[in-house]
Order: structure tokens, then C-alpha cells, then sequence
């Protein structure tokens, strides 16, 4: 299942942007505190793994106010899973990308 949930989006690298990477080359994973908003926002696909997830609030208008964690517990799921599979999403299709030098 989890296979299914990386290539959930088919992600189209070119229309996608790297993640962002400081100078110590560190990607921002997202995080509990994030809003699913700003989520989807920065990382488009993200929302096709959230809804494999069982969380369909990503077009819901509360998205642009409720955490990560929020939402995670309206839908009785674990934040840190979540995350994790989110993150595993993000650094499989986007991180290759994101840390070649430019």
C-alpha cells in the first residue's frame, strides 16, 4: 500500500517546483504545524497522498486554517504517519531534483 501512495500523483517533476533547500542543503519536510493549506499550496501532490490517506478536507475551505495535526485528528489518523508518508512522497518524486547543485 505504501507503493500506492508514492505514486498516488504520478508526479510531473517538470511541472513541479523542488523542494525548498537551505544552505545546508536541508529539505522543509512538512510538519504538524503546518496548514493543510499552505501544504497543498507548496506541494500540489500532496494533496492526492492526503486524500489516499482518508483526509478529503484538502479542498475544504477549514484546509486553509486547520494544522496538520488538526486535521489528523478530526479523521482519528497519526499525525506522525501522516507525515511520514507525506514526506517519503515528497522525497522520493521531488528530492532527487531538489538536490543537484544548481
Amino acid at each position: 500500500m505504501a507503493e500506492e501512495i508514492y505514486n498516488a500523483g504520478n508526479a510531473d517533476i517538470d511541472k513541479i517546483e523542488a523542494l525548498p533547500v537551505d544552505e545546508d542543503g536541508i529539505i522543509e519536510y512538512v510538519n504538524k504545524d503546518m496548514l493543510i493549506g499552505d501544504i497543498i499550496a507548496k506541494y500540489p501532490d500532496a494533496a492526492l497522498v492526503l486524500m489516499k490517506c482518508g483526509m478529503h478536507c484538502v479542498s475544504c475551505g477549514v484546509s486553509a486554517y486547520e494544522t496538520l495535526d488538526q486535521a489528523c485528528a478530526v479523521h482519528g489518523l497519526y499525525t506522525d504517519d501522516i507525515m511520514k508518508v507525506v514526506n517519503d512522497f515528497l522525497t522520493q518524486t521531488l528530492a532527487g531534483e531538489a538536490a543537484e547543485p544548481q
